[in-house]
């Protein structure tokens, strides 16, 4: 799987990032390409016509599955719950997809969207005004549907969910994403999921994460917009999976060769069960 994240259209994108991953996504036959949220900068409607042709070159080479980001999420159509909660996401379903919180299932793989981004509503409202439209949430009810999805996926299949907002504390930014996240952490811990993918943050990871028994593999996908941290390069993420380990790598933006390579950020998991025949 190729997993990438925060295209942000709009005055931070970089079409020679956006390039590079398109050029990856047609070199290689992937079985899916996961992309986190964050398409627009502004929620704008030129932003999202922009998106929504990008999105069309990368369904070209494979199945996709799409979450919206903070920055899809008009939140001035309801601020602090008090508005239209249709119209929150009202462009990103016009323009990306008519689902935030799709199921996809390919051979051998199923993936499960959970919509985080709340804007200012309580589900992702905290005490700090840092946080407001910016921190994510995942309620109760959306973790349990998540679980159930998962738990239907044909036996052996690679179970993938996917967020927006960062599930493990950023380590340049040192700030979590998702409002209470050590209650989303035991959730996710408890599911039946191999690999959590999210975006947000603009950092990328790959780590394990154990809680209470369970565990499951961390895919953080970098912005492919001018929004890095700390100066580092643009980068996303490619999913390997056999049928006894699943692995993680980070692969960064080389301005000189406009190409995305692996880089050393990398993790794996054990696994068990079979794969069917990979593409």
């Amino acid at each position: 799987m190729l997993h990438l994240s925060d295209i942000h259209c709009g005055h931070p994108f970089v079409q020679a990032h956006v390039d590079g991953a398109l050029a990856l996504a047609r070199q290689s036959a992937w079985n899916a390409i996961v992309i986190s949220g964050d398409f627009s900068q502004r929620a704008r409607l030129h932003e999202f016509e922009v998106a929504r042709e990008l999105l069309a070159q990368f369904r070209e080479c494979a199945p996709i599955i799409t979450v919206p980001g903070n920055h899809d999420t008009a939140w001035w159509h309801a601020p602090f719950g008090f508005g239209d909660l249709s119209r929150l996401h009202e462009r990103y379903r016009a323009f990306i997809h008519s689902d935030t919180a799709p199921t996809v299932q390919v051979p051998g793989l199923t993936m499960v969207g959970l919509n985080s981004s709340w804007g200012t509503f309580p589900e992702a409202l905290t005490w700090y005004p840092r946080d407001w439209r910016v921190k994510g949430g995942l309620t109760e009810a959306q973790l349990r549907d998540a679980a159930v999805q998962l738990s239907q996926a044909p036996a052996g299949d690679l179970r993938l969910l996917v967020v927006h907002h960062n599930v493990v504390r950023g380590r340049l930014s040192k700030r979590w994403g998702l409002k209470q996240p050590y209650r989303v952490l035991d959730a996710l811990a408890a599911m039946p999921v191999d690999v959590v993918c999210a975006g947000h943050d603009h950092e990328e990871r790959a780590e394990v994460v154990e809680r209470h028994g369970g565990r499951f593999l961390v895919s953080a996908a970098n912005t492919l917009s001018s929004r890095m941290r700390g100066h580092r390069p643009s980068a996303l993420n490619v999913i390997e999976a056999t049928p006894t380990e699943i692995t993680v790598r980070a692969w960064t933006f080389d301005e000189t060769t406009g190409q995305f390579n692996a880089g050393p950020t990398m993790s794996s998991l054990s696994r068990s069960g079979a794969l069917p025949a990979p593409r």
